[in-house]
């Protein structure tokens, strides 16, 4: 009986250390995959997915330079991209385009950075065509999203930075995000 035990034992921990490791093998070769799928996608000037099956592909490249940021955006704010990037919120604009650009991401992964984000500091966005367009920050909120809704801009753009549950001001999960807003530079 101590046998079949500890044989078990064994094969739950290694099964164990197998899913672990898979995990970190996906999170280290994602972002290569979706940086090499981003490059194809400039030179093609169409959307190009990282992986044959994925469900998402990059459409903005954001960069924070005065914090040494990069990340590749991905079509839909949704359970298919957020888990590998920020996502573009499906009907928002994208650059280039007039309107609201909304941009969500997992405040412990992709944009832990937001909290970061102070009035003045520059967010570069570069669309699949090669254009670059150049927002400062205006300011942040912190949002009930059972109460607070983005009115979106038709007319004029600016770019809007979404995260969950901002890092360091709750204890427990709930409703509230960190809205980062920006204006054309």
């Amino acid at each position: 009986m101590l046998r079949l035990t500890a044989g078990l034992l064994l094969v739950v921990g290694l099964w164990q250390l197998g899913g672990a490791t898979l995990i970190h093998g996906k999170a280290w070769l994602a972002p290569v995959l979706i940086e090499r799928a981003w490059e194809n996608s400039l030179e093609q000037g169409s959307s190009v997915k990282p992986w044959r099956w994925a469900d998402t592909w990059p459409v903005v490249r954001l960069r924070v330079e005065a914090l040494g940021i990069t990340r590749y955006v991905l079509a839909g704010a949704n359970g298919g991209s957020l888990p590998f990037g920020p996502g573009h919120l499906d009907g928002s604009a994208l650059p280039g385009q007039p309107g609201s650009i909304v941009i969500a991401g997992h405040r412990d992964t992709h944009f832990g950075f937001l909290d970061e984000l102070s009035p003045g500091i520059e967010v570069e966005l570069t669309g699949i065509n090669g254009t670059t367009r150049a927002f400062r920050v205006l300011g942040r909120q912190m949002v009930d999203a059972r109460t607070h809704g983005i009115a979106p801009l038709t007319d004029s753009s600016e770019l809007i930075l979404v995260t969950c549950e901002p890092t360091h001001a709750f204890q427990y999960r709930g409703p509230f995000r960190l809205v980062v807003t920006a204006v054309p530079s």
